[in-house]
């Protein structure tokens, strides 16, 4: 059975490095699980829920590992949905007598990483519910090799590979948790009680204390995602230990019955009576983590097939008096008796084996990594390094150009080396699918629309050797009998030519709007109705529009406004919010966007909405290091966002000192907002509206001193308060996630329609509109062109794209090109359905 290696993303603005080995029957993924790893397996269209195994190279932190909550999330969710659907089919086939369905894909999924990989998960247990998968996290904690360098066995293995973890660390650190380690070891392995001084106890029982915490730790992440919790399991507690908020129920008559006397904190007396809550989710109930330690230390791998059996030779077998019958024990492996009663082993009717054979995942961010690589055992291993052809760099910014790798690289010139890193590869447009949806809606309108950050330029890197490479997306290893580099599947360069087939009555409509525009009648008319709207320069860019978890189309939620004079504000920040920032601008404009971003608003901890903030706060916090005084960022968010933030804060620095965090006291109505005069933000006032979608979810009214107020829906049933909240808004950002046909899935999954989010701008009095956060791949244009408030004031509405701009005073020139856009889309949903 031939299996390959193939590059599924290289870095890019919005992607990192990553490699699925494919198997007929299995699927592993190496390299980095950085954000918007998942959405470039889609746009690959590669299953993510296929995947069972997980090898994330390099460092704990975000920049390698933060899609990783995302893509396990999404895998538990497509289990979770298969094991529905197959229990519905099962109870139907048990009433007709058919056979029963077994349910297909992994039973638990295993992710294997550097350290601290356990903690990075379970700083996430605030905003992570799911059930029936397990997920194991394998932390290297400690070198395989450190008593023994010469060992060969591989560190981890199932019945399609071998693995052998490499682990290097950074020069200043390489020699402290190499001497640690070895202390481990005496500890484990001593056998002589008396040698125990005091000194010697104390290591034992921090060592003791250690272990005690890293289980502590992996339990948390097992009920994460594996938990027996149920809607069901109740308990009785007095009323005063009642942790608020919560559903309190009361038995009366033998009924259980929601109970509705007074709470706790509520004036007047409050009965100490029995009561039943439900059990809280267990791994939520662990107030704080164990002390972490931050970690210099990341792995590499070495990985091999099985190799293959000879080809069964059936001429040979039946010389030999083997039964047909039989051919296929001896085929598996087992001896078998001829007709005479002789044995006959495999080796008798096989042809030679093939070897196993692999490649190697080396990843050096820096090159204060690179003696400690250097100086690691399995490179000069026979047994490890035998028939291992290729090498798979991924490389930090100039790594590549130190004398000690290429060296390394020449030394070797039998392996083919694949250099995966920002300074070497394209920065190619990754989700060439959106990029050719935006290509499109530039030819439509330009001013809205404009170029996508991209560059094609490859790095030649033959001067180190004719064996070193560039990696390109899709490159592929086959890793048969013999290695073969394949090339015919590399991703080409999106050039978009079909840009040229958009349908010519589109192209009439956009000329037309380009028309309308211009002329001197209609500039008036818009100069008339908007003369009394602030900030008319203020800029809206949305960077994700889709919902639920990221598509080829959309990425999921963000939306950046800038406020000339006061700054930039950040309405969401789902996972990859800083790579759709990167894909948008250049570097230098980005940097430029980060150091006067004020505020990032989070709506709720779904982790479509908040998944992006962790990298996001990381890229600010390095933008404004040099500046003096050194910036502060105003953080709007549920409380579990400010103790996800301060947990991974200590095994990666987030500037968390330089987080203020905005919450209490600014609840509407019974606050007005008002933000004290040194807040970093900037605004006059914030205030949060509670709205029905899930426990501690917030729409949001921002306001600033010049007059120009935002709403912000975040997700949500349409919201009375918000309508009163944001009464004469400037601008209404609404969620639209379905069409109105789908108004009980909107019931149900507590979103809203494109009619009622409609509904809500017009009765607050919005004088314009974007509708966002949307289902369906090609959203349907809402058929508004013009309309008034019920206060007679004008209100224009648009759809949010990805990347997208448009300034507030602009809205009723995007809206002319909406008869086109709209042509356009539905000519691209039709050809999209027949291509389906």
């Amino acid at each position: 059975m031939t299996n390959y290696v193939q590059i599924v993303s290289t870095p890019t603005a919005d992607t990192g490095a990553s490699l699925l080995l494919h198997f007929d029957h299995r699927r592993y993924l190496f390299g980095n699980l950085s954000e918007g790893t998942q959405r470039a397996m889609s746009q690959r269209k590669l299953a993510v829920a296929k995947l069972e195994t997980l090898f994330m190279s390099g460092e704990t932190k975000w920049e390698n590992t933060g899609g990783m909550i995302g893509m396990m999330l999404t895998i538990a969710d497509v289990q979770d949905g298969s094991r529905r659907e197959i229990q519905a089919r099962n109870e139907e086939n048990k009433k007709t007598g058919k056979k029963q369905v077994e349910l297909k894909g992994p039973e638990r999924i295993e992710i294997h990483g550097a350290q601290n990989l356990n903690y990075s998960i379970a700083t996430a247990r605030g905003f992570v519910f799911r059930k029936g998968l397990p997920i194991r996290a394998v932390e290297l904690y400690e070198d395989p090799r450190v008593t023994n360098p010469e060992a060969s066995a591989p560190d981890w293995e199932d019945d399609s590979i071998q693995v052998w973890k490499v682990p290097i660390s950074t020069d200043e650190l390489s020699s402290a948790l190499n001497k640690s380690r070895k202390r481990s070891h005496e500890v484990m392995t001593a056998e002589d009680e008396a040698l125990q001084t005091p000194a010697r106890a104390k290591s034992t029982s921090n060592e003791q204390q250690k272990m005690i915490d890293r289980e502590a730790v992996e339990a948390i992440v097992g009920d994460m995602f594996n938990s027996d919790w149920t809607m069901d399991k109740l308990y009785e507690t007095k009323l005063s230990q009642v942790k608020l908020p919560a559903t309190v129920f009361i038995k009366e008559n033998g009924q259980i019955q929601k109970y509705r006397g007074p709470m706790p904190g509520d004036k007047g007396e409050v009965p100490d009576v029995d009561v039943l809550v439900r059990y809280p989710w267990p791994a939520a109930t662990v107030e704080s983590l164990p002390e972490a330690t931050r970690s210099n230390s990341a792995v590499c791998y070495v990985v091999k097939n099985r190799g293959r059996r000879g080809k069964f030779n059936p001429v040979v077998a039946k010389e030999l008096g083997v039964n047909p019958p039989d051919f296929k024990y001896l085929a598996d492996g087992k001896t078998v008796k001829g007709k005479t009663g002789n044995e006959v082993t495999p080796d008798m009717v096989l042809g030679a084996p093939t070897k196993p054979i692999g490649f190697a995942v080396i990843d050096i961010a820096s090159k204060a990594f690179i003696e400690s690589f250097l100086g690691r055992s399995e490179w000069k291993n026979q047994t490890v390094m035998d028939n291992v052809p290729v090498f798979y760099w991924i490389l930090g910014q100039s790594v590549i150009d130190d004398p000690r790798i290429q060296n390394f690289m020449k030394e070797r010139p039998n392996v083919k080396h694949v250099v995966m890193a920002p300074d070497t590869c394209p920065n190619m447009v990754s989700m060439e699918s959106y990029g050719l949806l935006h290509a499109k809606l530039r030819r439509i309108d330009r001013s809205r629309f404009p170029l996508l950050n991209s560059d094609n330029t490859v790095r030649d890197l033959s001067h180190i050797g004719p064996n070193v490479e560039a990696a390109r997306v899709g490159m592929k290893a086959v890793l048969g009998a013999e290695f073969k580099a394949k090339k015919d599947e590399i991703v080409p360069f999106p050039t978009f030519k079909e840009v040229s087939g958009i349908d010519n009555m589109a192209l009439k409509l956009a000329s037309d709007a380009v028309a309308k525009i211009r002329k001197p009648d209609f500039l008036e008319e818009v100069e008339r109705v908007e003369q009394d709207i602030p900030n008319r320069d203020t800029e809206i860019i949305p960077l994700g529009t889709g919902s639920a978890l990221p598509s080829k189309y959309r990425n999921v939620s963000s939306t950046i406004i800038r406020v000339p004079q006061y700054g930039n504000y950040i309405l969401d920040c789902g996972e990859n919010t800083l790579g759709q920032l990167r894909r948008a601008y250049s570097a230098d404009e980005v940097t430029k966007i980060l150091q006067e971003t004020r505020c990032i608003f989070i709506s709720h901890m779904h982790a479509d909405h908040h998944l992006g903030t962790a990298s996001f706060i990381r890229a600010w916090s390095e933008a404004t290091a040099h500046l003096n005084p050194q910036p502060k960022l105003g953080i709007v968010s549920p409380n579990a966002m400010q103790y996800f933030l301060m947990e991974y804060d200590r095994i990666e620095p987030m500037a968390f000192d330089r987080l203020q965090f905005i919450r209490k006291n600014h609840v509407f109505p019974h606050s007005d907002g008002r933000l004290p005069a040194d807040c970093p933000t900037r605004l006059a006032s914030v205030q949060l509206v509670p709205v029905q979608h899930c426990q501690h979810s917030y729409a949001g009214v921002l306001t600033w001193p010049s007059g120009l107020k935002i709403a912000y829906s975040g997700d949500c049933r349409p919201s009375d308060k918000l309508v009163e909240a944001g009464k004469g808004a400037t601008l209404l950002i609404h969620e639209s996630t379905f069409d109105d046909d789908k108004k009980g899935d909107a019931l149900a999954k507590k979103h809203s329609t494109m009619s009622e989010a409609l509904d809500v701008a017009y009765r607050m009095g919005a004088r314009r509109v974007l509708l966002t956060h949307f289902s369906q791949r090609y959203a349907k244009l809402p058929l508004v062109e013009k309309r008034t408030t019920e206060t007679g004031a004008d209100q224009a509405v648009l759809m949010a794209f990805d990347q997208m701009r448009v300034k507030l005073g602009e809205f009723r020139q995007a809206q002319a090109f909406l008869p086109a856009i709209r042509r356009m889309l539905d000519t691209e949903a039709s050809k999209a359905d027949e291509d389906d």
